[in-house]
């Protein structure tokens, strides 16, 4: 019994490519395979259509189908309904072939099988398909179903169009360089600080008395109307510098105990503590009996504590013995 094979793309209109046929025969047997669309294109899936045409009498039987599948996967199966004509039986099974990335698109060669059914003791037979290789469209051809056109007229409508960012995105770079910039600041602060910290420790307590006077008085509190302020600060300036200068905690003493170190320390002179006294008691009546006093007291007060640190001879001498 021969086996009769026929292969076809049938032309037609320009509209639409047509699909792949094989025909193959074997004795009264007839089975059509068909391929839609006849090439593969990455981005559509292949019809296959496997139908067989035989008497009613003989039963036909076809393999799975996946594991004869190079360069697809099996998406989806269906039968149409039979349709008889003539004392033969038309059956058709169709398969989905969804295309990967391949080097090849193959579908292998299927041993049919056939048998009488009118006779129970026929012996079974069959035949084998040959293998179909489906060739790949060209990257730039259009869908099947298209015009023809040449694949160099294809070209962009438009160029890249700029999308604006969404309002939030935006916000939420906004705010990012807000903080980047309030951290910048914050640490540009903070390094003046420390370096301002670190250059007043190199100091001695003179010069760091007398460069805190120029600080403060940079800060015109006295213009500002903040009295009771300048006054905490310049007592504050002059209690540093003696604690620097003479090993006195006076930041921490009451101006009562300082006084009374200061009568029983050789380094203080008698006209000193006198001078230092007027100096911490106005400074006090200022800070915490809410004395108001003129520009002309304010100006002795500041002349007072501007002399002592500058001309501190106890302290003058040690420098020089150092």
């Amino acid at each position: 019994m021969g086996l009769r094979t026929t292969a076809a793309v049938a032309a037609t209109p320009e509209s639409r490519p047509a699909p792949r046929v094989e025909k193959m025969t074997s004795g009264a047997v007839e089975l059509i395979i068909t391929a839609d669309p006849a090439q593969v294109h990455l981005d559509r899936d292949i019809l296959l259509s496997i139908k067989t045409i035989a008497p009613s009498n003989i039963t036909v039987r076809l393999p799975p189908l996946d594991n004869r599948l190079t360069g697809f996967t099996l998406s989806g199966a269906f039968d149409r309904e039979p349709t008889a004509q003539a004392g033969t039986i038309a059956h058709e099974h169709c398969f989905r072939l969804t295309p990967l990335v391949a080097a090849e698109y193959r579908l292998a060669p299927m041993a049919v099988t056939y048998t009488d059914a009118s006779r129970p003791t026929a012996p079974e037979s069959w035949f084998a398909t040959r293998a179909i290789v489906f060739g790949v469209a060209p990257i730039g051809n259009e869908h099947p179903g298209a015009s023809r056109r040449d694949a160099a007229s294809i070209r962009d409508i438009r160029g890249p169009v700029w999308i604006y960012p969404a309002f939030k995105t935006v916000a939420g770079w906004m705010a990012i360089l807000a903080l980047m910039g309030v951290g910048a600041w914050a640490l540009y602060r903070l390094s003046r600080r420390v370096h301002r910290a670190i250059q007043l420790r190199r100091m001695s307590p003179r010069e760091r008395a007398l460069n805190q006077l120029v600080e403060l008085l940079k800060q015109d509190l006295v213009g500002k109307g903040k009295i009771k302020e300048f006054y905490i600060g310049l007592t504050m300036i002059v209690r540093c510098y003696i604690e620097g200068a003479h090993s006195i905690r006076a930041p921490e003493q009451t101006t009562e105990e300082f006084l009374v170190t200061a009568a029983n320390n050789s380094s203080f002179k008698p006209e000193v503590v006198k001078k230092l006294k007027v100096f911490l008691q106005t400074s006090d009546l200022v800070k915490f009996a809410v004395y108001h006093p003129g520009k002309e007291i304010i100006d002795q007060t500041l002349a007072t504590a501007g002399d002592y640190i500058d001309t501190d001879e106890e302290f003058q001498q040690k420098e020089k013995e150092a």
